[in-house]
């Protein structure tokens, strides 16, 4: 797809030169080159940002615009799947004010520190976000120990202190 719209960018730019000199024309092509590069390239690290399905960065967040008030929301919009039960859990189909609770649902962590229940989601700020990462059934018990068998939310904000 980016090859077609280079492509493209070229047979435009080349339309427009015909009117002018060699060394017009040169110059012309050779800055829509560049421009198509960097056209390109700020896709490229787009989908780059928005490839990683178990990280939401701040980058990310400010792209989705406002509709985000709190943590809660931004995941619930942005990463849904983070908060499905692993495929074969039938106990547990929503896990915010679902059925189940305690062991039967993504643990939280918000800077550093486990959260009671996912509900704390609601009392992060969206604005204070800087980092989501989401660790599947095997991270979250590697990382953290028993208890983590349906994953981890790891929440960072512009409070924590180093």
């Amino acid at each position: 797809m980016q090859t077609e719209r280079m492509s493209g960018l070229l047979g435009l730019v080349r339309g427009i030169v015909t009117g002018l000199g060699r060394r017009a024309a040169w110059r012309v092509t050779v800055l829509g080159v560049l421009l198509a590069l960097v056209v390109g390239d700020a896709e490229g690290q787009a989908a780059r940002r928005r490839g990683d399905r178990n990280k939401l960065t701040r980058i990310e967040l400010d792209e989705a615009g406002s509709a985000m008030v709190t943590a809660q929301d931004a995941v619930r919009l942005l990463r849904p799947q983070w908060l499905r039960p692993p495929v074969g859990d039938v106990a547990s189909s929503n896990v915010f004010g679902g059925a189940g609770g305690g062991a039967t649902e993504v643990v939280l962590y918000v800077d550093g520190i486990r959260q009671p229940d996912l509900e704390v989601l609601r009392m992060v700020p969206a604005g204070k976000l800087v980092e989501l990462r989401y660790l599947d059934q095997n991270r979250g018990v590697q990382m953290y120990g028993p208890g983590h068998e349906f994953g981890v939310i790891e929440v960072t904000t512009v409070d924590k202190r180093p």
